[in-house]
C-alpha cells in the first residue's frame, strides 16, 4: 500500500479523485494526500483519529488555503480505509 492510490472524495456534491500515498516513519506512518496543488500530510493523532500537519519547510499558508470541510472528509476517509 505503499504505492500511490486514488483517494475518492465527495465534496460538495461531486466526485474529488485524490492521489494519496502511505509513508512509513519508523513505528508510525503518514498519509500524503494531494490536493489541488498542495500536498498535505496526516498522520494519526493519540486518539488514532488522522490530523493534517504541516511539514518543515511547508507554508502553512498553503494548508490554510483548502477548506476545513474537505480536510475533515479526507481524515473520515483514510480512518475508514484502515478500520
Amino acid at each position: 500500500m505503499t504505492e500511490p492510490f486514488i483517494l475518492s472524495i465527495i465534496y460538495k456534491g461531486q466526485e474529488m479523485p485524490l492521489t494519496a500515498q502511505l509513508v512509513m516513519k519508523g513505528y508510525s506512518h503518514q498519509f500524503k494526500v494531494l490536493i489541488k496543488e498542495t500536498t498535505v500530510y496526516f498522520e494519526p493523532d493519540e486518539e488514532g483519529l488522522y490530523r493534517a500537519i504541516s511539514m518543515p519547510g511547508q507554508e502553512e499558508k498553503e494548508l490554510a488555503t483548502i477548506d476545513r470541510q474537505l480536510l475533515g472528509l479526507v481524515q473520515q476517509k483514510l480512518a475508514e480505509l484502515l478500520s
